[in-house]
C-alpha cells in the first residue's frame, strides 16, 4: 500500500517543489469561476494553514485590483469537517492531528522533514481528487460575481509572509477550458499483463477502467493513477481484454473518456529492454538510457534505436549497433519524439521497449490560416473554409465569432477541430447584417497562432423594414386626402398605396413610388359617394421583405349628388309633358318644383324613382310656367337642383 503511496506522489499534480511558491488553476463556469491552489513547500503549507489566503481580482482595463477576501480563507475548523468523507478525513489528519517530533541529529531532522512533506503531499493529493477536501483545507474559492464573457485575473497570496522568506504570489488568468480525452493510449502486452501508457496532460490523476466484452468497463485501480502509465495482471492468455481511461481535473471533476484499445496475453519469452532516462541538452539534443533486465545483456546481438512522431509508428531505425550499450544522442531530434528500443536476440527475434517520449521545448506557434472564406445560407447555417495549415505538429483550429470588429470575439469551437472547415449555425432575427469570424490554429504543445484576418458574411435579410406610418386619412366633398411617414429602415426602396372597397375587399392600385422621391401624401379622387373605404401602404426592402400599414375606414359621403342634366319639357294639347333621365344608381323619388311668372318655386310634385316623365294638366292660358327637378337618393341623399325650364303656355 506504501508503495502505491510513494508511488502517486512521485507523480502528484501540484507537486512539492524546492522552492516557495503558490500554484494555482482556474475553472469558468457559466456564472461561476472556479480556483484551486497549493503550497509548493511545507513553509507555505504552514502558513497558509496559520493565516489564510487572500484573493484579488483583476479585470483587463483596470488599473486597481478587487480584494474578493474580506477575511482570508484558512482551513475550516475541526468539528466543521465531514468525518464521514474519507479524503476529508485526511485533510482534518494532516491539519489537526499530531504532527511528527523532531529528534536531535542531522537524520533524525531529514526523517521528520521527509514525514511532513508527506503528510502534506497527501492532504494535497486529497484536495485535488476532491472539492469538499479542497474546502476543509482552504485551498478553493469560488467567484460568482461575474460577467458573461469579461476576462478575469486573480492573484493568490498568503495573507502574512514569513520573515526573512518571499513566498511567491500565485497569479492565474481564467480562461474557459474544454475537458479533453486523454490523448495517444497504447498498450504491450506480456505474460498475463498489459502496461498501458498515455501523455500526461492537465489532469490530475486518471481512472483506469478494463472489459471483457467491449461493454462493461470496471474500474481496475484501488486508487486513481497519476503516473502516465498503469500495468495490469490479465486473468488469462487467451482472451482479449479492452481497456479505457478518463481522467480527473484538480476540481474532481471527470473528463471523456479515451478511446478504447485491447490487449491480449502473450507468453513472456524473455525480458525487455526499459527505457528510463530522458536528457534534453540545451534544447538542441536528447541523449536516452535503458536498463537491459535479466539475461538480456547475453541474449541480444544487436540493438536498433527507433524513432517516431507518434506513439503508433511507424517508428523508423536511426542508429543500429551490433554490441550492447545503454544509451544514445539524438543530434537531430524532432520537435515531438517517441523513441522505442529494438533488441535482435542472437536468434533473430525482435524484442521491444515501450515507446518513450521525449520533445524539445516548442515555444513557436502555428503559422496564422489563410484564405478564410464563408457564406451563410437562408436557414442560418454558415459554412466556412480556409487553408490548411502545413506545420507537422499542428493539432488542429479553433473558430472565433463576434458581430462587430468593435467588439471581443467569442469562441464558437467546443472543441479542436482537425480539418479546415467549419460549419456554424447563427439567428437571422436580428438588426445585425453582418458577421464576422477569424480563425487560429494549435499544435500539440498547445501554442496557438495569431488570429486569421477576419471575414465578414452578410446575412440573409428575412426582417421586413419598419412599416410607413398613416398619419391623417379623411374625406373631403371631392376626394379621400392620406398622409404618412415613409419608412425609417435604411433598406427600403419602394412603396405602394392600394385602396380597398368594403363591398369587394379587391386592393387597386392607386400610386407607386421609389425611396429617391420623398412622398408623404395623396389625393384620391377616383372614389364614389356613399361608399367605405380602407388604404394599404406597403413598403419593400433590397431583399424583397415587406411591410403592411392599413389604415382605418373612410366613409365618402359629401351629402349631395351631380343635378339632372337629361331635363326638358314639351306643350302637347293643353298640357305640358316633363321629360328627364339620371344615370345614378339609387333613387328613391323625384321632387318637381313649379313657379308661375314671377312667383317662387314651391314642391309641385314627388314621382316615384322609377319614373321619367311628369305630365301637369293644371293650366291656364297667358302664364308662363317654370320647372325644375331633384332626385332624392337612398340614405337620403339629394343630388342639386336641375336647370330652370320655362313653358309659355
Amino acid at each position: 500500500m506504501y508503495r502505491i503511496l510513494l508511488f502517486l506522489l512521485c507523480y502528484c499534480h501540484l507537486v512539492v517543489a524546492q522552492d516557495h511558491h503558490i500554484a494555482a488553476v482556474a475553472d469558468v463556469k457559466p456564472g461561476l469561476i472556479r480556483l484551486r491552489w497549493a503550497p509548493s513547500s511545507i513553509v507555505g503549507w504552514s502558513l497558509g494553514i496559520r493565516y489564510g489566503y487572500t484573493i484579488e481580482r483583476l479585470t483587463p482595463g483596470e488599473k486597481k485590483a478587487t480584494l474578493l477576501t474580506p477575511q482570508p480563507i484558512q482551513p475550516i475548523p475541526l468539528a466543521e469537517m465531514d468525518a464521514n468523507n474519507e479524503r476529508v478525513a485526511i485533510v482534518a489528519e494532516v491539519i489537526y492531528g499530531e504532527n511528527p517530533v523532531a529528534e536531535k541529529g542531522f537524520g533524525s531532522f531529514y526523517d521528520t522533514k521527509n514525514k511532513h512533506e508527506w503528510r502534506m503531499a497527501m492532504a494535497l493529493l486529497s484536495c485535488d481528487l476532491s472539492i469538499p477536501a479542497a474546502k476543509s483545507a482552504g485551498l478553493y474559492f469560488e467567484d460568482r460575481n461575474i460577467k458573461e464573457g469579461q476576462r478575469y485575473i486573480y492573484r493568490i497570496s498568503l495573507a502574512r509572509q514569513a520573515k526573512n522568506m518571499l513566498i511567491d504570489t500565485a497569479v492565474v488568468v481564467a480562461v474557459p477550458r474544454l475537458l479533453h480525452k486523454p490523448r495517444e493510449l497504447t498498450i504491450i502486452s506480456a505474460d498475463k499483463t498489459a502496461t498501458l501508457a498515455w501523455r500526461k496532460d492537465s489532469y490530475t490523476a486518471y481512472i483506469v477502467e478494463r472489459s471483457a466484452n467491449g461493454k462493461d468497463f470496471q474500474a481496475i485501480s484501488v486508487l486513481p493513477v497519476v503516473s502516465a502509465q498503469f500495468k495490469d495482471t490479465l486473468p488469462e492468455n487467451e482472451h482479449r481484454y479492452f481497456y479505457r481511461i478518463k481522467g480527473i481535473t484538480p476540481f474532481g471533476e471527470y473528463g471523456p473518456y479515451s478511446e478504447t484499445i485491447t490487449a491480449m496475453g502473450i507468453q513472456e519469452l524473455s525480458d525487455r529492454p526499459v527505457l528510463d532516462t530522458i536528457i534534453v541538452k540545451d534544447n538542441q539534443s536528447i541523449e536516452i538510457r535503458w536498463l537491459l533486465p535479466g539475461d538480456l545483456r547475453n541474449q541480444l546481438s544487436r540493438i536498433i534505436i527507433t524513432r517516431a512522431n507518434n506513439s503508433k509508428g511507424p517508428f523508423l531505425p536511426i542508429a543500429t549497433y551490433n554490441k550492447i550499450l545503454y544509451a544514445y544522442t539524438d543530434q537531430n531530434p524532432a520537435a515531438a519524439n517517441y523513441y522505442r528500443i529494438k533488441g535482435i536476440t542472437k536468434q533473430g527475434q525482435e524484442i521491444l521497449s515501450f515507446p518513450y517520449f521525449a520533445q524539445l521545448i516548442d515555444t513557436i506557434g502555428p503559422a496564422s490560416p489563410t484564405a478564410l472564406k464563408g457564406s451563410v445560407d437562408s436557414a442560418g447555417i454558415v459554412t466556412l473554409s480556409w487553408h490548411a495549415n502545413t506545420e507537422p505538429d499542428l493539432l488542429g483550429y479553433r473558430v472565433f465569432r463576434a458581430n462587430s470588429l468593435r467588439e471581443e470575439f467569442v469562441e464558437v469551437t467546443k472543441t479542436i477541430i482537425n480539418i479546415p472547415s467549419f460549419a456554424d449555425t447563427i439567428t437571422l432575427h436580428t438588426l445585425s447584417p453582418r458577421i464576422y469570424f477569424k480563425i487560429i490554429a494549435v499544435d500539440k504543445n498547445y501554442n496557438t497562432s495569431p488570429y486569421s484576418l477576419p471575414v465578414l458574411l452578410k446575412r440573409p435579410d428575412t426582417i421586413p423594414p419598419s412599416a410607413a406610418l398613416f398619419t391623417r386619412v379623411i374625406s373631403t366633398d371631392t376626394a379621400i386626402r392620406l398622409n404618412w411617414y415613409n419608412s425609417t429602415s435604411e433598406d427600403a426602396i419602394q412603396y405602394a398605396l392600394y385602396r380597398i372597397n368594403t363591398k369587394d375587399s379587391i386592393p387597386l392600385q392607386v400610386a407607386s413610388w421609389d425611396s429617391t422621391q420623398l412622398i408623404s401624401a395623396f389625393i384620391d379622387t377616383a372614389v364614389r359617394q356613399g361608399n367605405t373605404y380602407y388604404y394599404e401602404l406597403i413598403t419593400r426592402d433590397d431583399a424583397g421583405n415587406k411591410a403592411i400599414e392599413t389604415s382605418s375606414d373612410v366613409y365618402f359621403e359629401s351629402g349631395s349628388r351631380t343635378p339632372i342634366s337629361t331635363w326638358r319639357a314639351e306643350k302637347q294639347n293643353n298640357r305640358i309633358v316633363l321629360h328627364w333621365a339620371y344615370l345614378l344608381p339609387g333613387v328613391k323619388q323625384y321632387r318637381i318644383y313649379r313657379a308661375k311668372n314671377n312667383d317662387l318655386f314651391t314642391l309641385y310634385t314627388t314621382q316615384p324613382g322609377t319614373v321619367n316623365e311628369f305630365t301637369d294638366s293644371l293650366l291656364f292660358p297667358g302664364n308662363v310656367y317654370k320647372y325644375k327637378i331633384s332626385a332624392v337618393l337612398h340614405g337620403d341623399v339629394k343630388s342639386t337642383m336641375s336647370r330652370v325650364i320655362e313653358v309659355i303656355y
